[in-house]
Parts: structure tokens; sequence; C-alpha cells
């Protein structure tokens, strides 16, 4: 296990402390984590990451900001035998780093945030802990190879500036049929996130799959296999659907959501 910055000798101690709570605590369910992976998202997670585990080779997850692991423990569901799970935060750090949005600083203050408590939640679903960095996003292309990863999920900042820097970093790790999805980016107070992402899908190559309310789900590589899997898996699941494809210039995208009454 790597914590990015942190010394060896807490980094043991941290991961035991983490495992005697979590064994403590077996009976923790999905919804008792704090966060806001909605079920709808939870279900796009699902279908995107099975899609690629029945068709596609290893490779790589990653997550840009984690908060108390929701999103993380699904997507480790998906985590197959050589595959390595990657994420990034500053955890309690976010109150003093310079890097950090000053905004979530703000909203994180009185969140106890900490990377023990991520731990301890996401070793309630799994049995091994995913590769920590516990550092500014910014520095995740040093811990993961370029072209090696299939899934980012980026949640971290909601500046523009940050936001446009996690895209950066998604594209160079993300091979090509690779996908990347986005938090936020239609949230009225976090226009500088939605100006990133519509920035790289409209001049950057990155082309659109589906969105939801809350999270957009994009690739650099070939959508339609993607959009196939949603629409399909969706009129199974019957209690969400699909509108018929949004073009953006010559790309189509899906809107995914629930059915009325569901």
């Amino acid at each position: 296990m790597c914590i990015g910055l942190r010394g060896a000798g807490r980094r043991h101690s941290l991961a035991r402390q983490t495992v005697r709570d979590a064994q403590a605590g077996q009976q923790m369910k999905f919804d008792d984590i704090p966060g806001w992976f909605m079920p709808i998202d939870q279900a796009a997670f699902s279908w995107v990451l099975q899609h690629q585990n029945r068709a596609q080779p290893l490779g790589g997850l990653v997550e840009l900001g984690v908060f108390k692991g929701k999103s993380a423990v699904v997507m480790g569901n998906f985590q197959r035998p050589g595959e390595v799970f990657t994420v990034c935060d500053l955890f309690e750090d976010i109150e003093t780093d310079s890097h950090a949005d000053p905004e979530e600083q703000r909203f994180f203050k009185g969140q106890s945030l900490s990377q023990m408590e991520f731990e301890r939640n996401y070793l309630a679903f799994h049995r091994e802990l995913p590769r920590i960095v516990r550092a500014p996003t910014a520095v995740i292309t040093r811990h993961v190879a370029p072209g090696s990863a299939r899934f980012v999920h980026v949640d971290a900042g909601h500046t523009y500036d940050l936001v446009r820097a996690d895209t950066a970093s998604a594209r160079t790790l993300l091979r090509d049929d690779g996908v990347v999805v986005f938090d936020d980016y239609r949230k009225a107070g976090a226009m500088g996130c939605g100006a990133a992402v519509w920035e790289a899908i409209l001049n950057e190559g990155l082309r659109p799959i589906a969105n939801t309310e809350f999270k957009l789900y994009a690739t650099w590589g070939d959508p339609a296999p993607y959009i196939a899997e949603i629409e399909a898996r969706a009129r199974d699941a019957g209690w969400c659907r699909t509108k018929r494809p949004t073009m953006i210039r010559d790309m189509p995208m899906v809107y995914l959501h629930r059915s009325p009454g569901n």
C-alpha cells in the first residue's frame, strides 16, 4: 500500500488500526457511508465497469477525490485480479494545502474528512485497500503509468483550473477505450467544473457517452459500445431509462434518469 507522502511507520500503524476498526464494524451497510453517490450513478458505474470486465483486457482504476469512499467501494467491486485501483485525495490535509480548492476547504472544514475513515469504510466491503496517494491530484501521473487505466473518476477540486488539470491527467492515464467520469459538471455553484468539461468535449477530442443529473461519462475513444450498453441495461432495469441521444455537434450523448414513479 502506498500512502503518497507519508512515512512507512505511520502507514503500517494506520493500516493495522483501520483493519481492526473495520473488523469491529462488519455490519456496515453501503448506505451508511456518507456521500452523494446517487443510485442512478451507482448503476451507470456498474454497467460501464461490467462492460469493460466482459469485453476488454485488464486496466487500472483511478479515483481523484474520494470523500468517505462511497464511489470507491463500487469501483472496487469490479477490480479484477492483476488490476491496480489507485485513489488520490488530500484527506485531512485539505484544510491547509495550498493546492486545494478554497471553496472545498471551507466546505470540508466541518466534514471530519480523514484517511482513516475512508479506509475503515472501504475495508467494510473489501479485503484490501486500494493504493492510496495522499496528495494533490496534480501528482497522480507520477503514480499511474500513462495509457494504463480503463476508468477514471474525477471528483476532486471543482474550479476551472483544477478540473482542467485533472482532465489532462485523465487523458494521460487512460488507454484509448477508457472512460472518464466527471462529477458536478452542471452544478450551479461549480460552473468552472462544467466549463472545463465542455471545453474538453468541444475542443480536445473528448466524446460524451452519457449524462445523469449529477455526472457526465465520456471517452477519447469510441463511445458507441458504451452508449449501447447503457441503453440496453437501462431497458432491462426498468426503474430507469435513457432519452433519445442529444447531438452535440456530431456527437450523441444519452441522458440516463429514473423512470417516473421510481
